[in-house]
């Protein structure tokens, strides 16, 4: 059960690279126990991330919407709530650290190692999703314990946080709940439930943050 308990010079190099990844798993239908398949390019990035993935009962697969928040991978519905779940993987692959590794770094360089890259893309992530209403440094994570985010997702660290939806994200949803996963030299993992409105979110959350069919859908292996 889950425990309840900006960016500035060269970093950004490191940032755009990481957002151009945006480029073979198994998903377990917890309704009826049948195997069904992901789409080709979420099954790669489950796969890459070493990452797995289990549909959350009484949910739909819903399209992906193109949008300027935040790029995202898979999408599901909850066919009782009005709330959607969006899912984002990105791989940790070894051409970001020969990138990082084989730069010369100039005084003040600020380009981050891979593995800490997730702090600040968060940050980054979170505020495009507001679509400007807040900024990266008014962005609040509320990290996990360590024995939380091990024994629930198998990552060594991850994070929580909330804030407001612009347009451009959805058009639906002007509210959401944010939970961030990472795992050394694998994966970085972001997972977004859309709420209709904050007053919605806080009505709601409860019945998702202590749902394990919710919450530990996507772990690593």
């Amino acid at each position: 059960m889950l425990n309840r308990k900006f960016m500035s010079g060269n970093s950004i190099l490191l940032l755009l690279l990481f957002l151009a990844t945006g480029v073979k798993a198994q998903i377990a239908n917890s309704e009826n126990g049948s195997a069904n398949t992901l789409p080709e390019k979420f099954q790669k990035k489950l796969s890459e991330s070493k990452m797995v993935f289990t549909r959350p009962k009484n949910t739909s697969e819903v399209p992906i919407v193109e949008n300027a928040g935040m790029h995202y991978d898979y999408a599901l519905k909850l066919n009782d709530k009005n709330i959607e779940i969006r899912y984002s993987v990105w791989p940790i692959y070894k051409w970001m650290f020969d990138t990082y590794n084989n730069r010369q770094p100039s005084p003040g360089d600020t380009i981050l190692e891979p593995n800490k890259l997730h702090k600040q893309f968060a940050l980054f992530a979170f505020s495009k999703i507001s679509g400007g209403k807040i900024s990266p440094n008014q962005v609040k994570l509320q990290p996990f314990t360590t024995p939380t985010v091990k024994s629930d997702f198998r990552a060594d660290e991850g994070a929580m946080s909330m804030g407001p939806i612009g347009g451009a994200f959805s058009s639906e949803y002007s509210y959401g709940l944010y939970m961030m996963i990472h795992k050394d030299n694998t994966a970085d993992a972001y997972i977004l439930y859309l709420f209709k409105s904050e007053d919605a979110m806080f009505e709601e959350y409860k019945s998702i943050t202590g749902n394990d069919n919710f919450t530990t859908a996507l772990k690593f292996n």
